[in-house]
């Protein structure tokens, strides 16, 4: 125990508040020359070890923003880093060996005493560095997690005397620092998992589809309108959409974008509205561009402005769909047109009366009389048994039942009289015995009578219009039954006694009266629509002749009505009964049909589609036409941030490294794109189904492209074939023609163009080259290899820039050609379930997207003299020094990213549909598939 003063828990509480350090302290002293000073050093020394490590933690902070690990190295530090937070982890070592540098020079000096701070040192192994690691928590600090809060533990405070210790103290400092390192890292990072978000979660996906979905609705209504579109969704339109998602993402995630990426926005959304929405625009190395800064930074003002409003998204786009035809098909069902006639029978059935005999019988007692077996040797040689059935009489009502009337009836006391009589002999003797049963019965007997039933309706008047067929069925119920006497016997003897009649009376009703009642019936009913998201319909998620049975059934009892007693009335109700059963067995059976089209739908997405996953996109879909407007809250109050990457726009193109200003030589692709169209053309069991109702699609056209691809499917029909393939071949004629003009436009003989085009191809095989324009490329790629006077006339003919007009001129032909002639088949998929009407007709795009940002920075202005923090990802190998040795940590990852997501359009019936018909179903950017991944 030593008599040195003690530090005051006052001093210690102007410490921390002043320093905002929180020190767990562990004293030992030894008797100093003077307690004064050593307090003085040792106080001295803290304030200085504090500040000395706020510098440290910062600079290591900093230096680890500019070079951060995000995968750890296989090497003795790198194996340190735990691998599932190799950035902080990093960060920890940098502060500490950093801090144990710099304590070095800590040294206070208070008369003959001297503090000086130190932490323990670090062994060149894993396990050292992971305990020093281990001596470092970091976490994000204030208000909004900007900046850093450092606890380091084992800081050592010596203070010595002439070379002998004096006092000694370990403390473990916390502190805070305005370094927003640990803020960028975490937003870079949340940026890139929503990046690579599923369309079921909150990101990309869910942005990237609702871009897309305007463009696609935009471009599939102008297709279905006659526009000459012949690609509905493009990489292009892919392109814009997911760089506009990921600009949308940076703000999201920092609260700003990169300037140069929303340049490259608007830009690219300024040529695809006025050129690609329309017609669409070809390729070609200007894009680049067009999308990217220039390198001497020469861009415009004016083209750097936001432009146009793409983004906004139509309504919610839905379809109706009614009861319509089904109604005219019920009603004829019902007035005889096809098959019998419903209405007469069930104005029949309105004027029917129905009759019944009805008998009950209980037993009341029995009596038994007999004389017994002469016994001995008397041997039974006959039996005989008489019944008969005696009537009285008797008080009483006749039966009755719930909804019947009873006309006539009785009630009788009834015995039933049992003789058995046994024949014995004996020799030449012979005898007889006699044995009597009497049992008695009270017998009730009651002719009954009703109107036949009309569901809906209440039970019938038996008098007035009906009483003569009334008495009339009576009458024939009890005659079956052998009247009133004979019913209450047979029933004794225990025979059948159930007899019934019918009679019909003359219609009170006209039947044009009912006719025109079940008419208006129709009408009404025929008007009955569902309406159903568009999207939900396109994909196999709605069924409206579902939707519209059930609707008729909960409207059912309204729609047939109440009526009275009368004969008339109930016919009425009878009828409309009639005709709304036949609309529910029509309206169900073309719900049971759409069932089929549904599944088939399905499993067709399904193959290209995680059905979770468009359960996502569709939900995206209903979003997208009600985006909210967000405001994003500037980080810190005093801290503004800022996104820089290269490319600051992910164009599909390829792209030189040097323009980008990226690390490497070469060419890259940043985005790469693939979209297939599900349904670009008739195929599999739609085939047949869509050929049969070319007489409905008037007078409206598509590609080659289509009716090559239905030519291909059309198997084992040879009528059909035969017509379809004549009609293609005329087709591909035209446009050979068309080509050959073209190219003997630009210089090439007739006769060279001619053998340029000519192929032993099937005719869907040419169709289909004609289409996509691979029998263009074969063309170039033949006058290229030509030999003799061909070589020569190219040579003469076609320089390089010559040769590009005709490949102009070709492809010009080409779309040309394409654009005047047609097949008679529809894109995409119509929504017409066998023998029912055609509501719509739908497209679904398969969408992919990968990109990778080659540099990826963000960087932060503190609004003080000290420099930004730039925390920057462009995958680089990060290192540390420790002594003398240089040690790898690991490397930054570029942040990248891949989704998917569907795009679904719905246009009304009829015309050309919907979808794209340039022959190439799977179109894919020249980058794709990314890192030859291949498909997902």
């Amino acid at each position: 125990m030593n008599d040195r003063a003690r530090v005051p828990f006052a001093l210690v509480g102007v410490l921390v508040l002043v320093s905002s350090t929180t020190l767990a302290a562990t004293v030992v002293t030894d008797d100093p020359s003077s307690t004064l000073a050593v307090d003085r050093a040792m106080n001295g020394a803290t304030d200085e070890t504090v500040t000395t490590l706020r510098t440290a933690a910062d600079d290591a902070a900093t230096r680890t923003a500019s070079n951060p690990v995000t995968v750890p190295a296989n090497t003795t530090a790198g194996r340190a880093l735990d691998e599932d937070r190799p950035f902080r982890d990093a960060l920890r070592l940098r502060i500490y060996l950093l801090a144990r540098d710099r304590l070095e020079t800590v040294a206070v000096r208070r008369g003959g005493v001297v503090a000086n701070a130190s932490l323990p040192p670090v062994a060149p192994t894993t396990e050292g560095y992971r305990s020093a690691i281990e001596r470092v928590r970091v976490e994000r600090a204030g208000p909004n997690g900007t900046a850093l809060r450092v606890e380091i533990r084992g800081v050592r405070l010596t203070g010595t005397h002439e070379g002998r210790t004096v006092a000694s103290e370990e403390l473990s400092p916390t502190f805070v620092v305005a370094n927003p390192a640990l803020l960028q890292h975490d937003r870079t990072e949340r940026f890139e998992r929503r990046a690579n978000a599923p369309v079921t979660r909150p990101g990309l996906a869910r942005r990237l589809t609702a871009r897309l979905h305007p463009i696609a609705w935009t471009r599939g209504y102008a297709q279905y309108g006659g526009a000459p579109i012949a690609n509905v969704v493009g990489t292009r339109h892919v392109e814009l959409a997911t760089n506009d998602g990921l600009l949308a993402e940076q703000r999201a995630a920092f609260g700003t974008a990169d300037p140069e990426g929303d340049r490259g926005v608007a830009a690219a959304a300024g040529r695809v509205a006025t050129e690609d929405l329309v017609a669409g625009t070809a390729i070609n190395d200007r894009w680049t561009d067009v999308v990217l800064p220039k390198p001497d930074g020469s861009d415009s003002a004016a083209s750097r402005r936001r432009r146009g409003t793409w983004r906004e998204s139509p309504t919610d786009p839905s379809v109706t769909v009614g009861v319509n035809g089904s109604a005219d098909r019920a009603f004829a069902d019902v007035v005889g047109i096809d098959g019998d006639d419903e209405l007469a029978r069930a104005v029949e059935r309105a004027h029917t009366v129905q009759a019944r005999t009805v008998v009950e019988t209980s037993r009341r007692g029995s009596d038994v009389r007999r004389t017994g077996p002469p016994g001995g040797s008397w041997r039974l040689v006959g039996e005989r048994t008489t019944r008969r059935v005696t009537l009285e009489p008797a008080a009483g009502r006749p039966p009755t039942a719930p909804g019947w009337e009873t006309r006539d009836g009785a009630s009788f006391r009834a015995t039933e009289t049992e003789t058995t009589t046994r024949s014995w002999r004996r020799g030449d003797e012979r005898t007889t015995t006699t044995a009597v049963v009497e049992r008695t019965y009270r017998v009730r007997v009651a002719v009954q009578a009703r109107t036949a039933p009309v569901r809906g309706a209440p039970p019938g008047a038996l008098d007035g219009a009906l009483s003569g067929a009334t008495d009339r069925a009576v009458d024939a119920a009890a005659a079956e039954a052998g009247g009133l006497e004979g019913a209450a016997r047979r029933a004794v003897a225990g025979g059948d006694v159930s007899a019934t009649a019918n009679a019909t009376a003359d219609p009170t009703v006209e039947r044009a009266a009912v006719e025109a009642d079940v008419r208006a019936l129709r009408e009404r009913t025929r008007a009955f629509s569902t309406t159903v998201p568009a999207t939900d319909l396109a994909t196999g998620r709605a069924n409206p002749p579902r939707r519209l049975h059930e609707d008729l059934t909960a409207r059912r009892d309204r729609l047939r009505g109440e009526a009275d007693r009368s004969a008339a009335e109930r016919a009425h109700v009878a009828a409309r009964a009639a005709y709304l059963d036949a609309l529910e067995g029509r309206l169900e059976t073309r719900a049971e049909r759409h069932g089929e089209v549904n599944r088939g739908v399905g499993d067709e997405l399904a193959d290209h589609v995680d059905p979770a996953r468009l359960d996502g996109a569709l939900a995206a879909h209903r979003a997208a036409s009600r985006s909210p407007s967000r405001t994003y809250e500037d980080p810190a109050g005093n801290l503004s941030l800022a996104v820089e990457t290269g490319p600051s726009y992910l164009p599909s193109s390829p792209v030189r490294r040097d323009r980008i200003d990226a690390r490497g030589e070469g060419t890259i692709h940043p985005l790469a794109t693939r979209n297939l169209n599900v349904f670009a053309s008739p195929h599999g069991q739609v085939v047949k189904s869509i050929f049969d109702r070319l007489p409905i699609l008037g007078e409206r056209t598509v590609s080659l492209a289509t009716a090559a691809q239905v030519l291909a499917e059309m198997d084992g029909d040879e009528r059909r074939d035969d017509a379809l393939r004549a009609e293609v071949a005329r087709a591909n004629r035209h446009v050979r023609g068309e080509l050959i003009a073209a190219m003997t436009a630009e210089g090439v003989s007739e006769s060279a163009a001619r053998a340029a085009l000519e192929t032993d191809a099937s005719t869907a095989a040419e169709a289909k080259a004609l289409a996509d324009g691979s029998a263009t490329d074969r063309a170039l790629s033949t006058t290229d290899g030509a030999a003799g006077a061909l070589k020569d006339e190219i040579r003469k003919g076609l320089e390089s820039a010559a040769k590009a007009r005709l490949e102009a001129a070709i492809e010009d032909g080409r779309r040309r050609a394409l654009g005047k002639r047609a097949g008679s088949l529809p894109a995409g998929l119509p929504l017409a379930p066998p023998l029912t009407g055609w509501y719509a007709t739908a497209n679904v795009w398969y969408v992919e997207t990968a990109g990778t940002y080659e540099r990826f920075v963000v960087r932060s202005d503190r609004g003080d003299a000290r420099g930004p923090t730039v925390y920057v990802r462009e995958g680089r190998v990060s290192r540390l020094d420790h002594g003398d040795r240089r040690l790898r940590l690991g490397r930054d990852e570029h942040v990248s990213f891949r989704t998917e997501t569907a795009v679904v359009v719905v246009v009304p019936p009829g015309r050309s549909g919907v979808g794209d018909t340039d022959g190439v179903a799977d179109e894919r950017s020249p980058g794709w598939p990314p890192d030859g991944e291949g498909d997902r």
